[in-house]
């Protein structure tokens, strides 16, 4: 795997990784936190990221069974939205921002 990305979070203290092989439109993304840093559900997984057509739609869909949502919210020109697994794991579900959401008030914007 070809290294894309890498940063430190300073929200968490710990970094970041992006890889990818090649030939693959998969990416990777590993993260690393200080021992002071709780995250994860049960099992210590951080969470799972998938790519969906509508984020907001997939998270109305998800959320009336999940508990300990996390309401559609814009990070630049993406639409992210967070649900939890029955062991606590956090599922990110995240879209490209459409056009026609862009103001939607069911979304907050974040810098």
């Amino acid at each position: 795997m070809k290294l894309i990305f890498r940063e430190e979070v300073k929200e968490t203290g710990g970094r970041v990784a992006w890889l990818k092989s090649k030939g693959s439109k998969q990416i990777l993304v590993l993260n690393w936190y200080p021992k002071k840093y709780k995250h994860g559900g049960k099992t210590g997984l951080d969470f799972l990221a998938f790519e969906v057509r509508d984020a907001i739609d997939e998270y109305e869909k998800l959320s009336r069974d999940h508990r300990g949502a996390i309401a559609p919210f814009r990070e630049g020109n993406k639409m992210l939205a967070y649900i939890k697994d029955p062991s606590g794991n956090w599922i990110e579900l995240g879209s490209k921002v459409r056009r026609n959401r862009v103001k939607d008030k069911r979304v907050a914007v974040c810098a």
